[in-house]
This record gives structure tokens, C-alpha cells and sequence, in this order.
């Protein structure tokens, strides 16, 4: 029951080759994480003394470490497959709890409008006002880096993308014709907003995340690599290349690994959400 035109059937021959070579990307990150521990590989946390510093294979390495070995002798692939997996997560869960959070003041700032309206817009004006790298660093350093404080902190950014998008397509949607005869028809807000609005506004929601995402793994490994996010015997990406920059000109692959995998990361769900962008407003 919504008068919000279809989105076209999306064809594989339609995909540009760097999305797809994206999503072949993020999906052979996904499917390496999970098949970690069936994996031939060392765990993360091994230390081999006499293996350390060891470079990849092709460089004088050995087949058993083929990303070589760090200052402990712990495997660089192994480490770095952990480390993904922290990354990701924490920037997957941090997205989903900004989405949350951001898309239900927004809603509520339409829906009551008001003084709730005012609080929910000058809340947004303030948080793109500061830079959250600086909001970050004071939390971390006043209140410690704790797992699930340290998500907390990531799940605050962005939220305001979401909640001004979801506050300005609610108020469109309280326009529609639908929407007034639901109301009238004596449907509580809540059924409206939850079966018919959120459905129509999904597909943009889903476009500010991946937008949202590549920035959250940037924030988490910029506070790892200060010392601020993951802490041991955890690792992140940040804080794998944390580590090697003390070894940058002996063993530069300790730091080009996770820096890579950064890089590849971010881009891909760049590149994604930019083609998702383009197709729903070109629908």
C-alpha cells in the first residue's frame, strides 16, 4: 500500500566490473574469516622465536608463512585473517547501532515535531560541527578502551546522517495520501511507520551505510594505531599496523598486509555503495 515506484530488477550484466571485482572482494573476505579455523594455517597467537621477521614467499619466505612472519614469529596471514574479522564486526555492528539510533530520532523528530524536532536537529548540526576523531580520543582517554565501550563510541558516529535523511523522507511520507488515510482509518503511528514508511525508505538507508561503513573501519584503525581502540591479545588492522611501523624499513609486509587490506576493504564497500546510490536514484 505505498505509491513509491518500484526499483528496476537488478541484472547481473548491469554490474560494473570493479563492483563486481568488489564483491568478490568483500565475499572471499567473508567466506576466508569464517573458514579461518579449517584453514592450514598457524594460529594468530603462536609465537615461533626462530621464524621471526621471516618475509612472504617470493621474497626469500617459506610456503609455511606465506605473508611472512611478525617480530615474535606470530604468521602475518593468520594475524591478519583475526584482525579482519575484529574490524569488520566492530564496523558492521557500530553501522547497525548508528542506523538504529539515527533513524529512530529521526523519525520521532518528524512524527512530534516541536521542541523534539528542535533537540533532534541541533543534536545533528553539532555532531557534523565536531570533528569525531576529537570526540573519540576524549572518550577513549577519559573513560579507557574497554571492547564494548570502544563500540559505543563507534556506533556514535554517523548517526546523524541517519537521522536527518530518515527525519526528511518521514516527513515526506506523512504528506502521502496513504498515510493520511491510515491515520484516519484509526492505524496506530507505530503500525505506519514499522509495515509502509520504513519499507519505502529502506533502500536509502541501506546506501548511507555503506557510505557510513568504509568510515567507521577508518576511525577503528586510526585509534587502534594510536593505542586507543583494540588492545591485546586482540588485533585489529589499525593495530597490526601499529606494530609495524616501528619495522618499516626491515620489514615493511608486518604493515603493508593489514594497510592493504584496509585499503581493498574501504574501497569495495565504496565503490558498491556509489553504483546502490546512482541505481536507486536513477529508479
Amino acid at each position: 500500500m505505498t505509491d513509491m515506484p518500484i526499483p528496476r530488477r537488478l541484472h547481473v550484466g548491469s554490474v560494473p566490473p570493479g563492483v563486481a571485482l568488489s564483491m568478490l572482494w568483500l565475499l572471499a573476505a567473508v567466506l576466508t574469516i569464517v573458514l579461518a579455523p579449517f584453514l592450514p594455517i598457524p594460529a594468530p597467537d603462536k609465537l615461533d622465536l626462530l621464524a621471526r621477521l621471516n618475509p612472504p614467499v617470493g621474497l626469500g619466505g617459506v610456503p609455511v608463512h606465506p605473508l611472512g612472519t611478525d617480530d615474535l614469529g606470530r604468521d602475518i596471514l593468520a594475524r591478519l585473517i583475526a584482525a579482519m574479522r575484529t574490524s569488520l564486526l566492530l564496523a558492521f555492528f557500530a553501522t547497525i547501532l548508528s542506523a538504529v539510533l539515527g533513524t529512530l530520532l529521526g523519525i520521532l523528530a518528524a512524527h512530534f515535531g516541536g521542541w523534539v524536532d528542535q533537540a533532534v536537529v541541533g543534536a545533528v548540526d553539532a555532531q557534523a560541527s565536531v570533528p569525531f576523531v576529537i570526540v573519540s580520543l576524549t572518550l577513549t582517554a577519559f573513560f579507557g578502551n574497554h571492547l564494548m565501550l570502544f563500540l559505543f563510541i563507534l556506533s556514535l558516529f554517523g548517526w546523524e546522517r541517519f537521522a536527518r535523511l530518515s527525519r526528511a523522507m518521514t516527513l515526506v511520507a506523512r504528506g502521502r495520501g496513504y498515510v493520511l488515510a491510515m491515520s484516519t482509518l484509526g492505524f496506530s503511528w507505530p503500525r505506519i511507520y514499522l509495515r509502509h514508511v520504513l519499507p519505502n525508505i529502506a533502500s536509502s538507508l541501506l546506501v548511507t551505510a555503506t557510505i557510513n561503513f568504509p568510515e567507521v573501519i577508518l576511525l577503528e584503525t586510526s585509534l587502534s594505531f594510536l593505542g586507543l581502540g583494540i588492545q591485546p591479545p586482540m588485533s585489529s588492522l589499525g593495530s597490526m599496523v601499529g606494530l609495524g611501523r616501528n619495522y618499516l624499513t626491515t620489514a615493511w609486509w608486518i604493515a603493508a598486509m593489514p594497510a592493504a587490506a584496509i585499503f581493498l576493504s574501504t574501497l569495495a564497500v565504496s565503490l558498491i555503495g556509489d553504483w546502490a546510490r546512482a541505481r536507486i536514484s536513477r529508479s
